[in-house]
């Protein structure tokens, strides 16, 4: 292929380029300034080979003309003077033209096969290299045939090795140990403990743990315990947590004592109980309402050292909110903050629950304005907690109110909270309010229960609406929602108060073909119908409560004393011989399926 070749031609010179006089001029300013240099120079030398030539006639040539010269110094000198100069800027014009020649396919080509060359060999050493690198194990064998195999640093660096091997291996079945534990695995969790012993590899706690809480989270307490008994055998050391696993599979169980019996084992084995362990114990307790056994724990902890958390004073808390002990639980919160334990939302809602079931409604609003001073954000439990309190202080338009408030501060409402203000409408006997609210809670979308519709449906009993209560019962089954027997009891006491018996009996035989047992509301608003009846009917009544009986259905004051209203005491004291009576405290006030 033709190559071709680049002129030396300066910027400004170049065809197509746009230049001023001035730069034009510049760029033609060293060829023009050039051959004047040389006449200069070659005048300049003639003069002086002249002068050097005749020195006796330099007088007689001054101010005369004289004719070309024919010295040989003066060819020389205008040779020297002319040619070398051509020569010099020829040689230079060929450099230039060399450096600039444009490249041609053929040398580009040569230049990318050059360049293959080059990576193709640096490949080449690059793999050599990469081939002959040696694994770390055989170069600690060949440090060891090098050395000696009594060589200290030999020796060391292989048993490095090995326990690096061995952690790694270890940590793996560890973390499939754990993912079988997770998804509820725990024969497979067992198996990989097997197969850490056959591959040699001593278990450690973590391996251990994973199994105990692979059967704890089956509820499966035994064989939990089994397992840290073997650890325990195998020489490995339980720590805090294998203890804790257990404590917290007794108190999911209700079995406190034996959680207990975990916490005091586990101090005889030498392993100090931390928070979580005396949390645990301290919750079993409140779990049954035993504010004085979850008190004693919290002292034994303080004295041991371990510093009490807001989980712990919440258990104690929530222990005093399940006898109604308000004052109680609000001195718990003092204590908390004498000893610097920061006080959350779930604490508050803790206190203001206490005072719900004791149905003080201004001291739950006290510790609910409280909590907002304190710029702890109540949610939607803590305003249900206030509801209720409401609910049970018999002001239900404090109970909307609460309710409003909770939706303008934009926390969003749940069953509960629209239970609670349907409850506080229902106690008041306000059906209007308690559909009103009901309404609402399916135009916002929140799925209504059939503790909602119950609630609806006593508010229609304590009224004796009983037209009312057959529509919301319609409703509750076009909702999908499955009655219990807790609102066929709602519903069939409107129409035991009036004595109208034989719809009772119908929601009795409805409720049994939907597999539905009858419990002791449903019988006391059966009984309830008999005895208000027209005439009364006092051998059904009978009938009805031999059958409980043989049901084995239990029995209150309640339940007798309507069927001493429908078959006289005398009879009714015949009846519940040699059957055991279920007393309710006096100072309780009587569950709404009996009003």
């Amino acid at each position: 292929m033709k190559s071709f070749k680049q002129s030396a031609v300066s910027e400004p010179c170049k065809p197509g380029k746009h230049v001023s006089t001035t730069e034009y001029l510049q760029a033609k300013f060293p060829v023009i300034i050039m051959p004047m240099c040389i006449i200069a120079i070659v005048y300049f030398v003639d003069n002086v080979l002249f002068h050097f030539s005749n020195p006796e006639n330099d007088a007689a040539t001054e101010g005369s003309t004289s004719g070309p010269s024919s010295s040989p110094f003066e060819i020389v000198s205008i040779v020297i003077c002319v040619v070398l100069p051509a020569v010099y800027f020829n040689r230079k014009h060929k450099n230039k033209n060399v450096e600039t020649r444009v490249p041609n396919a053929e040398d580009a080509g040569a230049r990318l096969r050059a360049k293959a060359s080059t990576k193709a060999t640096q490949v080449t050493v690059t793999s050599s290299e990469s081939a002959k690198i040696t694994p770390l194990s055989q170069v600690l064998r060949t440090a060891e045939e090098t050395l000696g195999p009594h060589t200290e640093s030999a020796r060391l660096a292989c048993q490095k090795l090995a326990i690096s091997k061995q952690a790694m291996t270890l940590a793996r079945y560890n973390q499939g140990i754990s993912a079988a534990a997770k998804a509820g695995q725990p024969s497979k969790a067992v198996q990989l403990l097997v197969d850490i012993e056959k591959a040699g590899i001593l278990p450690d706690t973590i391996s251990y743990n994973s199994v105990i809480h692979a059967f704890a989270r089956q509820g499966d307490i035994r064989s939990a315990e089994k397992w840290l008994l073997k650890m325990k055998e195998n020489n490995v050391e339980a720590n805090t947590i294998s203890y804790n696993i257990l404590m917290d599979t007794c108190v999911k169980a209700n079995n406190t004592t034996e959680a207990e019996a975990w916490l005091e084992r586990m101090q005889k084995d030498g392993v100090d109980p931390n928070e979580v362990s005396y949390a645990t114990v301290i919750h079993a307790r409140a779990k049954h309402g035993d504010s004085a056994g979850a008190e004693a724990w919290l002292r034994k902890m303080i004295e041991q050292g371990v510093e009490p958390n807001v989980v712990s004073y919440n258990s104690l808390i929530y222990a005093c909110g399940k006898k109604g002990q308000a004052a109680k639980a609000e001195k718990w919160v003092e204590e908390m903050e004498e000893r610097g334990v920061e006080a959350r939302v779930t604490t508050y809602t803790a206190v203001i629950d206490a005072c719900a079931k004791s149905g003080d409604v201004l001291r739950a609003e006290k510790w609910m304005e409280k909590m907002i001073a304190c710029d702890i954000e109540p949610n939607v439990v803590s305003y249900s907690a206030m509801i209720d309190a409401c609910a049970k202080g018999g002001d239900p338009d404090r109970a909307e109110l609460w309710h409003t408030r909770m939706l303008l501060k934009g926390v969003q409402p749940n069953a509960h909270s629209f239970s609670a203000v349907i409850n506080a409408c229902a106690k008041a006997g306000n059906v209007e309010a308690a559909v009103h609210w009901l309404e609402q809670m399916e135009d916002n979308g929140v799925p209504v229960d059939v503790v909602v519709y119950s609630g609806v449906l006593d508010a229609c009993a304590k009224v004796g609406d009983c037209d009312k209560a057959k529509l919301v019962f319609h409703q509750m089954r076009m909702q999908g929602v499955k009655p219990n027997v807790i609102s066929y009891a709602a519903l069939a006491r409107p129409f035991a108060h009036k004595g109208e018996w034989e719809e009772v009996e119908a929601f009795a035989e409805q409720m049994k073909s939907e597999g539905l047992e009858m419990n002791e509301y449903f019988l006391y608003a059966l009984l309830l119908a008999y005895a208000s009846a027209k005439p009364r009917q006092a051998e059904r009544a009978e009938q009805a409560f031999r059958d409980a009986k043989a049901m084995k259905i239990e029995l209150n004051k309640h339940v007798v004393t309507a069927l001493a209203r429908a078959v006289g005491r005398t009879k009714a004291n015949q009846l519940v011989q040699d059957v055991e009576i279920k007393t309710v405290p006096d100072r309780q006030r009587r569950p709404e399926s009996y009003q």
